[in-house]
Formats: C-alpha cells, structure tokens, sequence
C-alpha cells in the first residue's frame, strides 16, 4: 500500500522533489484513504501533489484510478478534449505498472461545500463559471467521443438509482435503513414512473464526471474554480453532473435536516438560474426534450434520493436529517414541473 515514503521517493524520480528540497523544506505528507489510496505532499510557497494508488491493484475498484488517469492525459495530450484543462488540476504524471497517479495539489483553496456551510454568499460568476466548466466537459470536450478508441475508454449507463424497482438494478440495500429507504420510494406509484421517465429521457452522449457536488469543486483564492475527483467519470447524460450541482445548492449542509423544497428552491434560485446560464452559454441542450430544466429537476431529485440511500448503506442509522432529505428529493423527483415554474416565475 502507499505510503509516504513512497510518495516522497515517487516525487523525487519525477524530479517533482529534489533532495535538497526534502532536507530543507517543510514539506507535510498525509495519508487519506478514501476510494483510492493518496497522499497529500504540502509545501509552502512551493507547487503541492496528490499521489494516488489503488487500495487494491486486484479488485474492480482498481478500475477507478485508471479512469482517473485517463480523464488527466486527455486534458493534456488530446487538443479537442484540452479545452477542460483551466477547470482541472494540473496533471504531472501516470505510472501504469505501479497504478500510481501524481497530480497538483491545489492547497490554497476552498470546497464549495465548505463556503456554503461557512454561511459564505456566493457570486453568481463563480456558479456560471462551474456552469461552464461541466458545460465544456459535455459539450467541446466530449467531441472526443467521435474517436472510438476514446469512446471506449469509459463505461456507458444509468446512474443506478435510476434503475431502482428494475429486475436488473445493481443496488441491493446493506442496511435495514437503506431498506425502509428504498421501500419508501418503490411503494410510491409516481415516483417509480418519474424514475422510468428518468430512463426513458437519459442519453450516453457525453462524458460525464459522475460525483458532480460542491465538496468536489474548489474555489482558488483568486475565484477560478477545478473540479477534483473524477474517479467514476463515464458515458452519461450531462444533465445529470448539473443535477448533483443543483442538489449541492438545494441542501447546502449534507449533515443537518434541509429546508422543504419551496423555500430552498427560492433561496438557491438566483445561484441555479447562474449554474445554468453558464451550462447553457457552451453547451447545446439535448433535442429529444421539450423542457430540459424538467429533466434537470428531475434528475436533481434522484440525486438526493441516491445521497440518503449512500447514507445508509454501510450505517444502519436513520438519522434524523434523512427523512426531511428523502421527502425533498421525492417531491423533486415526482413534481419536477412544479418547481420548473417556481423556477419560472423566479426568473
């Protein structure tokens, strides 16, 4: 498994680290494990790196890393796909033998979760340009798409909570709470036909980043914006990338109850009309669908139905943040015209 040692060492062949740098330096290595292993080399006035492995090089998951790496190379060596560059790390190099991934570490920043938990107010430029960034990403950039040998890079298919009450569906519940949860949406009529409708709207026609959310968008001091961890980037439908940003900017704080829909929506509205005033400035809406922010609303709902069955997969506890979250995201997923015209009349 790597270590920091071994991140240390690795930095140093790429000549990323000198050793005059190591013994003079304040440098600070962490170790995180989360769906792959990294760590963190920090510095102060000195460019910083992530080093990334699989936790295990002989499990599917190792897969992730890969993707990862493959998104990075693209953004650097494919002139088509290089227009997503600005709104991504930097990339320094992918080991393919040893799976190791070495990529900028950007210190002097914020997520955009953690501005929104600070209580921070948020630019309408800063979400348009977040607007861009996965409007590009869907539109120039998955021109790639059109080469094969790129389109086959990446896996194709539903989001899988949209495949939920499907004989074929992936999702098997770990928890008694994950049960009641899943319960709660199949005995719901009008949510398994919004999930169908869900379906039957969603088209493999871009690359997407798969984990689109304010914790996975950082903020530099200077307000340009990356976007970090694409780990289970894929062939989607990139409205559902905006949907995780509307659901981020719907339920501010994921760990406390949200307000009902109404009232987030009427809070976040200006910040939503931003993200997608910008998605829409670089990106062409899909033309099989008469209202596109209907599909988009949609989707956001299965996005925070997804979270609240993510929550208790591994913990068999309902927290009481949970229902009020669920309730929201039903209402969301069953009534998307409803809070299209909120957003209507907003506007």
């Amino acid at each position: 498994m790597l270590t920091r040692r071994d991140a240390l060492q690795h930095l140093l062949r790429l000549g990323l680290l000198t050793p005059d740098e190591v013994v003079a330096q304040d440098i600070r290595a962490t170790e995180y494990i989360g769906r792959n292993h990294l760590v963190r080399v920090e510095r102060p006035l000195a460019p910083c790196y992530i080093v990334k492995q699989p936790r295990d090089m002989n499990t599917p998951d190792a897969a992730t890393m890969w993707t990862e790496a493959a998104i990075f190379w693209l953004a650097v060596h494919h002139p088509t796909f290089a227009v997503l560059a600005p709104w991504m790390p930097k990339y320094y190099h992918y080991d393919e033998p040893n799976k190791l991934l070495t990529i900028e570490l950007i210190a002097a920043s914020d997520s955009l979760m953690a501005k929104q938990m600070a209580g921070v107010t948020l630019d309408p430029l800063l979400l348009r340009d977040v607007g861009r960034a996965f409007g590009t990403l869907h539109g120039k950039a998955s021109q790639v798409l059109g080469e094969e040998r790129i389109r086959r890079l990446f896996r194709p298919g539903l989001a899988w909570v949209l495949t939920l009450g499907q004989p074929q569906s992936p999702y098997t519940p770990g928890t008694e709470a994950a049960q009641s949860i899943l319960a709660a949406v199949l005995q719901r009529p009008d949510a398994v036909a919004a999930l169908a409708q869900a379906r039957a709207d969603w088209r493999d026609a871009h690359i997407v980043h798969g984990d689109a959310k304010a914790a996975n968008v950082l903020i530099l001091e200077s307000g340009a914006v990356r976007v970090i961890d694409w780990e289970i980037a894929a062939l989607g439908d990139g409205l559902w990338d905006i949907a995780g940003m509307v659901h981020s900017l719907l339920v501010p704080n994921p760990l406390t109850a949200p307000e009902g829909l109404v009232a987030a929506q009427l809070r976040a509205q200006a910040e939503i009309d931003a993200l997608w005033a910008g998605y829409v400035e670089v990106s062409a809406m899909p033309p099989h669908l008469a209202d596109p922010r209907v599909a988009l609303l949609r989707l956001a709902g299965a996005r925070i139905v997804q979270t609240c069955l993510e929550s208790t997969q591994f913990n068999n506890q309902l927290y009481p943040h949970l229902p009020p979250m669920l309730q929201m995201g039903l209402e969301l997923l069953t009534q998307p015209q409803a809070s299209r015209e909120r957003w209507r009349r907003a506007a």
